[in-house]
Formats: C-alpha cells, structure tokens, sequence
C-alpha cells in the first residue's frame, strides 16, 4: 500500500519526530558508507524513493553498517507495495539486524508483517518500537493500527490486541477517530482486569466511547464488578452513552469533512438502521468522487451508503454509487478493489440473488488468491459462507462443500461467518451447537454473548432477513443456548444500541469545509 514507502521515508528523515534516535548518518565510520553517504541521503530523501536508484546505492553498501540499514528501512518500505512480499521481507530483515536500537525499522516492519501473515510478529515489533520512541510510534498510520489489530482479533490472540491498544492510549496515539479511541479504552480496561487493578478498570471504562464495545463487558460476567458503574455512566440501555458517541463521531466528521471520517458515523447509523440519516448526509459526497480525482477512503464508506440504499428499495442508486467509488480507484490498487466487490456481493446477498451471490463470490475469491495474506482472512472466510449458503439454497449442494469446510475450520476464530451459513441453510442445530461452544471459549465468548441479546422486532428490512431473522431468534430462545450464556454473562430484557438514541439529531450540524472565521475563538 502507498502508505508504507511514505511512513517509510517519513521515520528514517524526520529528525523532528526521531528525539533520542540515533541518526543513521552520524553513526556512519565506514570510511566507504561515508563516500557515498551524500548519495545515499538523496536516495532515501526522494518524496517518491525510486527503487532502481535505493538498489544502485544499496550494492554500493555491502558491508553490514547502520547506513545499510536506513537504505534497506525505506527499500522495505517501497517494496512493501509489490504483491509479492518476500522482497520487503528479506529487506527489513535486514534493516532489524543492522539497526537494532532504533524504532523505525520496527514500525516499517510491523506494516509489512501485518500485510504478509504474521501479525503476532508486528505486534511484538510495534510495542518494541513503541518503548524505544513513544513519539515516533504515535506517527503510525491509523489503517495499519486498525488492520493489525483485527488480525490479532482474527487468529483469537485478544491479549496481543488489547495490548497495543492499550499501549496506544499510553503514548498518547491522536491520529485515530472516535471507534479507534474506543478500541484503545477497551483494551485498557480489559487489561487493567486481567491484572486485577479493579480501581483503574473502574476509570477506563467510563472512556469507552462505543456503547457496542462497552456491551462487551456489561453482558460478560467476567466483567460484573464493572456493570454498575456501567449503567451510571452510559445508562441501564447504554442510550445515554450512544447519544455521546455519536456526537464524538458527528464531530470528526464535521472537523475532516473528508471519506475517513464519514465512515465510522455512517457505519454507526447503519447500525442504528438509520438508513434514511444515512442516505441524506452522505449520498452527496460521492458527488466529489470521479476517474482521476483524489477520493481516498470512498471506497469504504460506499459499501455503507449502497446498503443503505438497497434497504431502502433505492438498487439502481446503491450501484451507481459503488461504480462510482470503483472507477476512482487506480488500476493497480486490487487491494482497496476488493471492498468494491465485497460490496457488490453484500447487495445480491440482501436481495437473495443466489446467482449473483456465487458469480460475485467466485470473482472475488479469484482476486484475493492473487493478493495472498494481504487480504483480512475473516473477510475471505466470510464471502465463503455466503458463497455455500447461496450454492446450498441453488441446490448445488456438492459444490458447496469445500466452502463449508473453509467456514467450519475457521468457525472457532470466526463464528461470524459460520453462523450466518448455518443460519442461511436454516440448520438451527448447527448455529446452537456453535453459539454454545462459543460461550465455552474465552477469546469467543464476547462475539456470543452479544448474537444472543435480544433485537429489534422490526429488524426485517430485506429479503435475506426475511429468510434469517425467524431461524436466527429461535436460536437465541432456545433453552440450552439460553441456558449456556446464563452461565459465563447474561442476557438483557431489552435490544441495546438499536435506534437512534433519543436527543440526537444528526442533521443539526453538518461540516463546512472551511476553518473557522478568526473573530469565531
């Protein structure tokens, strides 16, 4: 991605930003790096490193010297945009070995690990990183901080995922929206619990912002000792804290005014089945989006706005939207393509177009062999399950198979996925079992308790919920399921987190585009 040979070049110059670092440069002896030390320092300042010229400079670098390691720091991070990540690898590699002390090959590293399969490894490099220098590890991009974090999420190691978003909140991370300052206030508070420090769990949970977050905890009884100060704080429905997180997501938005921070509010609203909300405040944007124009982040709040649209029975304007988002992506950017057409599948999904489900599912699967561990697994995963689901109700059920062998591996990870195929096929026993062995499971536990809290009545908005929602209740009312989640958390009286909390009015201010006025302050 164009971000990591950036925040490559960004950490190896920026003196500002490095405090104590060493500098690379002034740590040169080698009496042949210092001949070519002026070279090297044009090389690596380029606002676009050029990789032809970093190799040049590099084969002039043979012995393992720190200005080798700045070379092959920014080597790393110019390569880390090619699809085959062994090139990077092996560069920061490198650069680890040559500049042990110093953080910023850690966190050029930690991106390209993320992106290639090993994010247990990039964690323990970030935090490494973030010790070193807490103000060069405050410059991480906020799309790596989210993408590294649900991949931990992903593969169950929640105590790694907690942990840096914990570490993000001590360091002071600022560049992150409201749901990234959630992330990073839950993850203290779980901490602060695992250590049994009950005073400071106690103060970090009135700094979760999400109410779905704080569900998390007000339904686990691992977490009781904080429901009271729970329902103070964000009341017994958590409406009081809905209405001031999405104040703190209208005032992103209104401060960026751009796709990245429009995106956390839509999501929130579409959530909230605030779909008419949705629909008015951020159709128009796309209206700033077109080939060859700098629309960067349209291309995940376009997903939410065309669902939107569909939901409201408004198709032909919820696929403009997404070929609109889709034409301004460059050719070469498969990656960020791939939201496009997840989003295409997630419309003929809601419509129970089965056809078009396994012809979307198949193009998709076909780009992600090609992009290989780039790619989110529990993304891949679930356009498996809506792929046997849709061969399943096709009745082609043989050829579902090896789907539904995809999704039943992963399914102790990613139930998510799981228990929308066994809920899709109508197996009701399957989606018990699974909820039931989720509620056994710490690392899983959390996602269960919150599928069997109660809905909304008048969730039924397409046809798909139509086919899911009667199977999907009668799962959550079964005695045994009932039985197991009043065990390890509980079950609340009423939906939470389900409409617009009362108060709010999201049309009451909407962002300018312009700084405010000098006489303003």
């Amino acid at each position: 991605m164009a971000y990591q040979a950036f925040m490559a070049l960004l950490l190896v110059t920026s003196a500002a930003g490095a405090g104590q670092v060493a500098d690379p440069l002034a740590m040169t002896t080698d009496a042949g790096d210092r001949a070519v030390m002026a070279e090297v320092a044009s090389a690596v300042a380029s606002r676009k490193p050029d990789i032809a010229r970093l190799d040049a400079v590099l084969a002039k670098l043979p012995r393992p010297t720190p200005l080798r390691g700045m070379v092959q720091t920014v080597r790393a991070g110019v390569l880390a945009n090619k699809e085959n990540a062994g090139p990077a690898v092996a560069a920061v590699e490198d650069a680890l070995r040559l500049l042990p002390d110093d953080p910023r090959p850690k966190l050029v590293a930690a991106s390209i690990f993320t992106f290639s399969g090993s994010p247990q490894r990039a964690a323990d490099l970030w935090m490494e990183a973030s010790r070193l220098s807490p103000d060069i590890a405050r410059m991480t991009d906020r799309y790596l901080v989210m993408a590294l974090i649900g991949r931990l999420t992903d593969i169950g190691d929640r105590a790694r995922a907690d942990r840096i978003s914990a570490r993000l909140s001590e360091i002071g991370f600022s560049t992150g929206l409201a749901p990234e300052r959630s992330n990073a206030a839950l993850g203290r508070t779980r901490e602060a619990v695992r250590n049994q420090q009950q005073a400071d769990a106690l103060l970090a949970v009135s700094t979760i912002g999400d109410p779905d977050d704080l569900l998390t905890l007000y339904v686990d009884k691992s977490y009781a000792a904080l429901w009271p100060r729970i329902a103070e704080w964000a009341g017994p429905d958590l409406a009081d804290q809905s209405r001031r997180y999405l104040e703190e997501l209208r005032a992103d938005w209104q401060a960026g005014d751009d796709f990245e921070t429009a995106t956390p509010y839509a999501r929130r609203l579409a959530g909230l089945q605030a779909y008419t909300v949705v629909n008015t405040l951020f159709l128009p944007m796309f209206d700033r989006v077109g080939p060859g124009v700098d629309a960067s982040g349209a291309e995940f709040l376009a997903p939410i706005v065309s669902r939107s649209l569909m939901l409201q029975g408004r198709a032909t304007e919820a696929r403009a939207v997404l070929a609109k988002a889709a034409a301004a992506i460059p050719a070469d950017d498969h990656a960020n393509a791939l939201n496009i057409d997840a989003a295409y599948l997630t419309l003929a999904t809601l419509q129970t177009d089965w056809p078009e489900v396994v012809t979307r599912a198949d193009a998709f699967l076909a780009r992600t062999r090609k992009l290989g561990p780039n790619i989110n697994r529990s993304a891949v995963i679930q356009v498996q399950a809506w792929r046997a689901c849709a061969l399943t109700r096709l009745d082609r059920t043989a050829e579902a198979q090896r789907a539904t062998a995809d999704v039943v591996l992963g399914e102790a990870l990613l139930p998510g996925a799981a228990i929308d195929l066994y809920v899709c096929r109508g197996d009701s026993a399957g989606a018990r079992a699974l909820v039931i062995s989720r509620l056994a499971d710490e690392t899983t536990r959390g996602w269960a308790l919150r599928y069997v809290q109660p809905v909304r009545p008048d969730s039924v908005a397409a046809p798909l919920d139509r086919l899911m929602i009667p199977v999907a209740n009668a799962v959550r009312s079964a005695p045994d399921v009932v039985a197991a989640a009043n065990r390890v958390g509980r079950i609340l009286p009423l939906p939470v987190n389900a409409v617009l909390p009362t108060g709010f009015q999201p049309f009451r201010a909407r962002p300018t585009g312009k700084p405010l006025d000098p006489g303003a302050v």
